[in-house]
C-alpha cells in the first residue's frame, strides 16, 4: 500500500499542475458472527484505488485477519487517510486531466461452506447473516470472493459488449492483466498479507480434496490446486517497483 500524507509535491514532468490533499475517514461497523466451532474468520482490506479520466480505476489492496474472541465479536475498524490529487487542466506531461487517489477498506467474513460476507466502510452494523454454499462451484466462489477485487471488473465478454447484468471477473481471470493490472498485492507486501494467501491457498487444497469433487468434475480439482499453488508463489513473490 502506497498512502502518503503529502499535501504538495513537484513533478517536473507536470508543469502548472495543481496538487491536492485532504484527510478521509474510514470505518466499518462493529460486528457479532458466533462461532462456536471456530469456523469463520474475519479479514480486513486495506484498498488504495487510484482514478484518471476515461481509463479504468486501478484499485491496490491487501488484506489482514481480525482476531474474532469466543462470541465471535468483530471490532469497528478505522483508518485516516488522505486523498490525493492532481489536476492537469492544460493537458501537459504524462500526467492525466485528472488523477485521483483514495483509500478506502471493507471487512470480508469468510466460513466454509457458505458465502463469503461484506461489509463496506460506513455500513451500518446489521447480522450476519450465513447462506450455505451447498456445492463445490459455489463453495469455490466463496473462496474466490475473500480475495476479490473490491473494484469489480467485467468479464472480457462484458468489456466487448457492455452488458453490466453479466458475470464480474475473478482475481484468478484478472491474473494476467496488464491494463489495469492484479489489483490484488504479492505476499512480500506484508506478513500478515502473506499468511492470508496462504490461508486461502490451503482453502482451495482443502475443498480440491473434498468428498464434494469426484471423478465428474477432475476439472474443477485441477482448477482448485492450480490456484492454490499460483497463490502460495505470489506470496513470495517481491511486489514491483
Amino acid at each position: 500500500m502506497k498512502r502518503c500524507f503529502l499535501l504538495l509535491a513537484l513533478l517536473p514532468q507536470c508543469t502548472g499542475c495543481l496538487y491536492y490533499a485532504y484527510p478521509t475517514i474510514s470505518t466499518t461497523p462493529e460486528l457479532a458472527a458466533p462461532t462456536p466451532d471456530g469456523s469463520v474468520h474475519a479479514f480486513r482490506v486495506d484498498v488504495d484505488r487510484v482514478e484518471r479520466k476515461d481509463t479504468p480505476t486501478a484499485t491496490e489492496y491487501t488484506l489482514m485477519r481480525i482476531p474474532l474472541d469466543r462470541r465471535g465479536h468483530i471490532p469497528s475498524q478505522l483508518e485516516l487517510a488522505p486523498a490525493t490529487g492532481v489536476w492537469n487542466p492544460l493537458g501537459m506531461g504524462d500526467v492525466k486531466e485528472h488523477e485521483r487517489g483514495q483509500y478506502t477498506m471493507l471487512v470480508r467474513l469468510y466460513r466454509p461452506g457458505y458465502r463469503t460476507q461484506e461489509f463496506k466502510s460506513w455500513d451500518k452494523s446489521r447480522p450476519v447473516d450465513w447462506v450455505e454454499a451447498r456445492d463445490v462451484l459455489a463453495q469455490e466462489a466463496a473462496i474466490d470472493d475473500l480475495l476479490a477485487d473490491p473494484e469489480p471488473r467485467p468479464t472480457q465478454a462484458v468489456q466487448l459488449v457492455g452488458r453490466s447484468a453479466m458475470p464480474k471477473s475473478t482475481w484468478w481471470e484478472q491474473k494476467d492483466s496488464k491494463i489495469p493490472p492484479l489489483g490484488l498485492q504479492p505476499g512480500i507486501t506484508s506478513p500478515s498479507h502473506r499468511a492470508v494467501l496462504v490461508f486461502a491457498a490451503s482453502e482451495y487444497d482443502r475443498l480440491a480434496n473434498s468428498p464434494l469433487v469426484n471423478a465428474a468434475n477432475m476439472e474443477v480439482r485441477e482448477r482448485l490446486r492450480a490456484k492454490a499453488n499460483w497463490l502460495r508463489a505470489f506470496s513470495e513473490q517481491v511486489p514491483p517497483r
